[in-house]
Order: structure tokens, then sequence, then C-alpha cells
């Protein structure tokens, strides 16, 4: 009786034993889910702040040559070589201060090129076929920066140009990830950005990158082709619906693209080997280590997600604002006019607010999509 005692005594301990590992495991498995969670919304939230951070910069950029009054006055005279000469000027002078190359150009209103600040060999060609997305000024008047199809994707920023109220065309400045695939992988990230093969059509600048898979096409330029064969592999259909999948000893981290309209043409997809993200996770204040923001850009982004522009009913009158020390003498006339114009919707305590750079709730839906 006392053998069988200790006999049930010591099979009682072997399975308390073995549901104490069976429940270490469990809890390391469920807080191993809960970092990869925690680093995919890290990520979410990164990526979303650079690529609003290249709206921005190309907005920006686009507003001031679009109030540069010797480009409208070479559209008005329709001297396309004139127009080239002063774009390529301007572009080349803030890559020499700025050591960055930004691509600009000039397109009628008709949607033809009238000049490209990187070259000058298709003046005059029409570009209608490829930019559907212009469709949108023929009802809007407000610029507006975000990621579209043309021959090749990126962040478009498009500024329709006037004089006299009359519209001669539009400044658009162009971007193609090149310093967002950098920024993550400064941190051993690799980043994808995935367009649509709907679009292989129409991003005729894009017809010799590679595919992945028969739904997407790489469109970053300089892309690191070790992780290809892996996205071949992966099942695109669960990344899409658990937006984290494991494979191979890595992790890849799903977000979608969207267009200026909404549409869904791509998807944007990182990549992290496995030692990477062990390493991220380790540390005890993974969000500061993994992001490396400062307190103030964290502030930033989750100001602009709760008060992008607060008081402003959108980033063009912002911007207005802005330029308003900066116009060129020769163009002050121009600006007053549009000032005059958008800034005329606002109440007096409103503009008050917007001088003083108090905050004025607003519920604000931006152009910068």
């Amino acid at each position: 009786m006392k053998l069988l005692n200790k006999k049930n005594i010591f099979i009682l301990f072997l399975l308390l034993v073995l549901a104490l590992i069976v429940l270490n495991f469990q809890l390391k498995e469920q807080v191993s889910t809960i970092s990869i969670m925690k680093t995919s919304d890290q990520l979410s939230v990164m990526l979303r702040s650079e690529i609003d951070k290249g709206k921005e910069n190309a907005l920006r950029n686009a507003l001031f040559l679009a109030h540069n009054d010797s480009l409208i006055s070479a559209m008005e005279n329709n001297d396309e070589e004139q127009g080239y000469i002063i774009l390529s000027s301007l572009m080349d002078s803030v890559k020499k201060h700025t050591h960055t190359p930004i691509p600009a150009q000039i397109i009628t209103d008709d949607y033809l090129i009238f000049a490209r600040s990187w070259d000058n060999a298709f003046a005059g060609m029409p570009i209608d076929e490829y930019r559907p997305d212009l469709q949108y000024f023929l009802k809007n008047k407000n610029p507006r920066s975000a990621i579209e199809v043309g021959r090749r994707l990126g962040i478009k920023a498009t500024v329709p140009i006037y004089r006299n109220k009359k519209r001669f065309g539009f400044v658009e400045v162009l971007g193609f990830f090149e310093s967002t695939t950098e920024y993550f992988r400064n941190m051993g990230v690799e980043l994808y950005i995935l367009m649509d093969a709907r679009f292989y059509s129409v991003a005729i600048f894009m017809q010799e990158n590679p595919f992945v898979g028969k739904d997407y096409i790489v469109a970053n330029r300089h892309y690191n082709a070790e992780h290809l064969p892996d996205l071949e592999q992966i099942d695109f259909d669960t990344l899409r619906q658990q937006n984290v999948l494991a494979h191979n000893k890595k992790y890849f981290f799903y977000e979608p693209m969207t267009d200026g309209t909404g549409e869904d043409i791509g998807a944007f997809v990182m990549v992290m080997p496995e030692r990477r993200l062990k390493l991220f996770t380790s540390k005890e204040d993974e969000l500061s280590f993994m992001i490396n923001f400062t307190r103030s850009e964290l502030y930033e982004i989750t100001r602009k997600q709760y008060g992008d522009i607060s008081g402003y009913k959108s980033h063009y009158d912002k911007e207005l604002l802005y330029l308003k020390d900066v116009v060129a003498p020769e163009d002050k006339a121009l600006f007053l006019e549009e000032a005059r114009e958008r800034l005329a919707e606002y109440s007096k305590e409103e503009l008050v607010g917007m001088i003083l750079n108090y905050d004025i709730p607003r519920q604000v839906n931006g152009e910068i999509r």
C-alpha cells in the first residue's frame, strides 16, 4: 500500500512537471506572438511615417515650383526649351544644396509633357493614357500628393499652375521610395514595394522589373534580390489576412498600398530575418530601440494621426501661409490673389488661430493621400 502511494505520488509529480513544462512553453509562445505583433505595429507606424514625409516633401517642392513666375511665362508663351532650362536649373540648385536629386516635370493642361528636369527628349508627348489620376483635377483645384501608378509607380505631388485664374497645366515632383528603402535597410529590414500586376500595361518603365508570383511587380529600384525566392514561395492570401507570416527563418510583414482615390494598387512587404527580430524584441525598450525615433518624432506621428493640419481645411492652405515670407517679388500679386481666394473660406477666429498657431478643433480631410 505504501509502495502504491509512493508510485501514485511519483506519477502525480511527473504529471505536474509535464504540465509546468507545457504551460511554460505556451507562455513563451504567447510572449513570442505578442512580440511579433508589436513589431508588426511598430513597422507599420514607421512605414506610414516615412511615406507621409515623402508626400509632404514632394508637395512642398511642387508648391514652390508652381508659383515660379518664369516657368508660368514659359508655359504662357509655349516655350518648351525655356521651360526646360528654368526647371532643370531650379532642380540642379536643389540637388546642389540638399545632395538629393528631385525629379520634377511640367504637364500642360491638355496632358502633354512640357518640360522635365532630367531631360528634354519627350517634350510634347501625350501622357493622358498613362495618367488617369489627372482626371481628379477636372473637378478639383487643390493640389494633392499620393502614391500613383503612371509609367512608373511612385509618389507624385501634383499642383495646378494658374495665372489670372487660367490654368496652364500642372507641376509634379516625383519620388520613388529610395530613401524609404534605405531607411529600413539601415535597421536590417528589407522593404519591397509591390505593384499590382494589373497595371503592367500602364507602367511601361517597369515591365522589365521582376514579378513576385503572378500578382505583383517589384517597383522600388534598389530592392534586395536575396529575398525574392522566399517572396515567390509564401502564401500572399494568408499574409494579407494575418499581416505577418514566418517562412524560412524570416518574418514577412504586410501593409496595403492605396492610391489617391483609396484604390488598392499593391502592397508594402517588409522582410526581417528571425535573428534580427530576436535582437529587437530582446531589448527592454523595443519601441525606441527599433524605430530610432526621438520623442519629438513619436509625438509628431501621434499628432498627425489626430490632428495633422489643425485649423486648416487642406495642406495647400497651410503651405500658402508658409510661402508668404519667401515668395519672390514678381510672384507677389499672383500669390496674394490665390491666398485671398483660399483663405476667404475661413472665419475671422480661424484666421487668427492659424496666424498665432493655436489649435482650432476641426475634423480634417487632407489632400495628402
